[in-house]
């Protein structure tokens, strides 16, 4: 085992939080240990500044019940966001940066870390860590769970003020920085285009990683018709347009409730409305905790996903729905070669284009024709490398090579 050492590790978003932040954090925290670095978290808990230090229990994720929600459902258009919607400089999470920073202080006063790292978005707080690498002379880890400047979904929205703010911010910290990670190949590359000045060697790609035991939940009895499950959430850049045109194409064949239903974890935006048959198809059910969503996925028989409208990013659900067997439709709102890419080597399902409905509900009916819970067994040799102990042992590695820790 290692000598041990801490990290501090800037988390605005750790357990209880149910944000999808936190789980790329927790997961990293959980095992850190392992490759010998004890993580002091530094995390808001209500803006409130907490310190989770080595060792201590980590609350757990609030385990509401399951709750069926009624339709009907939101008839606002799906569109896409405003074009300036990045008005606000660095986001309303500017306002805790100061408070942040001053637990900080106390914090690397307290337990003596020999790096920090920051876990964003939000990005205001990797100007903690940089004020605090600096104050302390520590080496500096961002963990980029989305770009920042180099986005191809957001950055066309953020209007000349706020790039004129948030853009050198970024050049200092990436400069500062002794390692930068992406959670992508492709975003990596495209920050080492946009920083020529900076060396390529110090940007890394690190994805979100695959829990070891994300389906040990309590078994859920299997939905008594044949359900499509889409298992994430909607919002400004994940459309459930597909979902519903699905729905949609679906119920213009005849399907029926007592045949089929496409069960959502979350609200959509945008018809079909109430009265439509295809409304019927449709089942909304909300509250699942994390732990949950792996035997939720068993209890189904097909699995949906529309990607981000991004070609940099792989969402954490992406790996969720990896390593599950059911057969997946991924709707993709945007080519991204990488993440069809890790859909064809797992062999995890079919990657379609946002409008290829038709095509959609082809597949679905074939499937449907073959039986109940139908199995597509992944690729090992794909997934093992997309676990959380690859993933930790990788940024391990980063965290000893900026600390100058012996091999």
């Amino acid at each position: 085992m290692p000598d041990r050492r801490r990290l501090l590790y800037i988390c605005p978003e750790f357990p209880p939080s149910r944000a999808t932040g936190a789980i790329r954090a927790a997961r990293f925290a959980a095992h850190l240990p392992d490759h010998g670095w004890d993580p002091v978290v530094l995390t808001l808990r209500d803006h409130r500044p907490e310190v989770v230090v080595p060792g201590a229990a980590v609350q757990p994720v609030p385990t509401d019940p399951v709750q069926r929600v009624p339709l009907p459902l939101s008839p606002a258009a799906d569109d896409a966001p405003p074009f300036h919607s990045e008005w606000l400089p660095f986001g309303e999470a500017m306002a805790d940066v100061p408070r942040l920073t001053r637990a900080g202080h106390a914090a690397i006063a307290a337990h003596r870390p020999e790096a920090i790292m920051v876990n964003a978005p939000p990005n205001a707080f990797c100007l903690t860590a940089g004020r605090l690498a600096r104050a302390h002379g520590l080496p500096l880890v961002i963990d980029h769970r989305d770009p920042w400047m180099p986005c191809d979904q957001r950055g066309p929205r953020r209007p000349f003020w706020t790039r004129v703010l948030e853009g050198p911010a970024e050049r200092r910290l990436v400069k500062q920085a002794a390692a930068v990670i992406l959670n992508t190949e492709r975003a990596r590359d495209a920050y080492r285009t946009y920083y020529p000045q900076v060396l390529a060697g110090r940007f890394h790609a690190i994805r979100n990683a695959m829990a070891d035991n994300f389906f040990d939940g309590p078994a859920m009895a299997p939905f008594p018709v044949f359900t499509l499950l889409y298992p994430g959430s909607f919002g400004p850049y994940v459309s459930a347009l597909p979902v519903v045109e699905l729905a949609r194409e679906l119920a213009q064949r005849g399907l029926t409730p007592e045949q089929l239903r496409i069960v959502l974890t979350a609200q959509p935006r945008g018809g079909p409305a109430p009265d439509e048959p295809a409304a019927r198809l449709i089942q909304v059910i909300d509250r699942v905790p994390q732990h949950a969503m792996g035997p939720l996925m068993l209890a189904a028989d097909m699995l949906l996903a529309v990607s981000q409208r991004s070609t940099l990013r792989l969402p954490l659900k992406t790996f969720d729905i990896l390593q599950s067997t059911r057969p997946v439709i991924l709707f993709q709102q945007v080519p991204n070669p990488e993440l069809e890419a890790l859909y064809a080597a797992a062999g995890a399902g079919d990657v379609l284009n946002a409008g290829e409905i038709t095509r959609a509900a082809d597949i679905v009916c074939a499937t449907m024709a073959a039986g109940r819970h139908p199995e597509r067994p992944r690729d090992p040799a794909v997934l093992d490398p997309l676990r959380i102990g690859p993933a930790t042992a990788a940024l391990a590695g980063i965290l000893d090579d900026v600390t100058g820790a012996p091999a």
